[in-house]
């Protein structure tokens, strides 16, 4: 019984301590409106919902981006949808709790996705 007790007090403290808050600056350097911003762990191509607030972030506006995140999502891709109707990028491999700023920069004709980002 004890033990059980345990196990239910541990995983509710697990649960607690999961997500993180994680913000950064987001920088629209695309040609094209953003409109959504999915989150997934690195390679993983599981999306969180979108998190990214209404109007589209116009090209070169910038944004401030807050949400919940799974602790283990520090090494994510960023899946960006575009209000221009245009397919979805995605950029891959950023740690996401480290940076503070980062640009977003895509060539549509190639599909070739670039990020710079401050730690």
């Amino acid at each position: 019984m004890m033990r059980r007790l345990l196990a239910v007090v541990l995983s509710l403290a697990a649960g607690e301590v999961a997500a993180q808050e994680t913000s950064f600056l987001l920088i629209n350097g695309t040609a094209y409106p953003i409109s959504q911003l999915a989150v997934s762990e690195t390679d993983f191509n599981f999306w969180t919902p979108n998190v990214l607030h209404p109007p589209p972030i116009k090209a070169g506006e910038r944004r401030q981006v807050t949400f919940k995140a799974p602790t283990t999502y520090c090494q994510a891709d960023l899946q960006v949808g575009f209000a221009d109707g245009g397919q979805p990028a995605v950029w891959r491999n950023l740690n996401l709790c480290t940076l503070s700023r980062i640009k977003l920069a895509y060539d549509r004709m190639t599909g070739m996705t670039t990020a710079s980002y401050d730690d």
